[in-house]
């Protein structure tokens, strides 16, 4: 039985060592008795908060999504311009261009126990995740209705950004609906085309092609 009041210490502990392992291994080879040498608990432990490694995968995964919205809500500030809010949104959905091989690897924290600030995944680990997490839940029914309800929750997010710079005039006149998606479309499109490793040599910066189509979408 794990002791009282570190129940919220521990599954994040639990959580980060799985996606650790993640990274290092993948989903079908990641195994409890690894995430539990990784988290230095014993495999009853993960048994006991998480029940089955589908759970786990489950929770983590779950956790990977929720890490975006956090950094992202913990950077917007009341009376932000609506271009204001997108480049804090396109600066952790798209980071900096970054080489996959050589980028450094610290620790993986996806936890708020020790603040916002303290909450990070390494460039090059997100990469891993976002394959391993995306391709399982190609098959995983499960998995696709969590990140089904994230994306609502983003599109909601992004419409909401898009129909406020609307309404105060700072945007041209535009579809808000279809310019949301249009905005979702780019920056998980652009990840995609990352992680697979492609990106033309006419193009110098991704991030660049990103702001050039919401900047003539939205420019006056």
């Amino acid at each position: 039985m794990p002791k009282v009041g570190m129940e919220p210490i521990r599954k994040s502990q639990i959580i980060n060592s799985t996606l650790e392992c993640i990274c290092m291994v993948g989903i079908e080879k990641m195994s409890l008795d690894m995430v539990a040498k990784e988290a230095d608990c014993s495999k009853g432990v993960i048994s006991y908060y998480f029940k089955s490694k589908d759970n786990l995968i489950l929770e983590a995964f779950k956790s990977f999504l929720s890490y975006y919205n956090t950094k992202i809500n913990s950077e917007v500030r009341e009376n932000m311009k609506p271009f204001e809010i997108l480049q804090i949104v396109q600066k952790n959905a798209l980071p900096e261009y970054y080489n996959i091989d050589k980028e450094a690897e610290p620790k993986i924290n996806v936890s708020e126990i020790r603040g916002v600030e303290a909450m990070n995944i390494p460039p090059a680990k997100k990469a891993k995740l976002f394959v391993s997490f995306f391709s399982r839940a190609m098959l995983d029914t499960n998995l696709q209705s969590v990140l089904q309800e994230v994306y609502k929750g983003d599109y909601k997010g992004i419409l909401s950004i898009i129909s406020y710079g609307n309404e105060i005039g700072i945007f041209k006149e535009t579809d808000a609906s279809k310019s949301a998606y249009a905005v979702m479309a780019l920056y998980i499109g652009i990840s995609m085309l990352r992680v697979v490793g492609f990106k033309p040599e006419e193009i110098d910066d991704d991030i660049d092609v990103f702001w050039s189509v919401v900047n003539s979408m939205f420019g006056k």
